[in-house]
């Protein structure tokens, strides 16, 4: 007795449906490769601005404190605008704090730039805290 072996359309290569759900999972993973391309680069954003905006706060708050160290800041000036020229949509203002019983005084700087918003705190201790005359 002879056996016969038909080959059927099925056993040769890829079938219609196979190549459909391997385009659909192929489409998802670049769809979500390009999602992570977006956020990457809105991180990318917000690190270059906080980046600078402590930059421009750091260089407010040791300005500050040299000059209250100085005794050319009166203790407890609230509001003071940034002492540099500011690059356009730039926004600095500077808080000083009475000094505590120690005479640890708390400066606090928040700069803008359109919706956001950073804010950096120090503490400098000033032990006479009037302001020379």
């Amino acid at each position: 007795m002879q056996k016969y072996h038909y080959r059927t359309a099925f056993s040769n290569g890829f079938s219609l449906i196979e190549i459909l759900i391997s385009l659909l999972v192929l489409s998802g993973a670049i769809a979500t490769m390009f999602s992570g391309f977006e956020a990457s680069s809105q991180l990318d954003m917000q690190a270059a601005f906080e980046s600078e905006a402590a930059y421009i706060a750091e260089r407010e708050i040791e300005l500050a404190k040299s000059d209250l160290l100085a005794g050319r800041l009166a203790v407890a000036a609230a509001g003071r605008p940034g002492r540099f020229r500011m690059k356009p949509g730039w926004k600095v203002s500077t808080a000083i704090a009475a000094p505590d019983s120690d005479g640890a005084v708390r400066l606090q700087v928040t700069t803008h730039k359109g919706e956001r918003s950073f804010q950096l705190e120090s503490f400098v201790f000033v032990p006479d805290s009037e302001v020379k005359q």
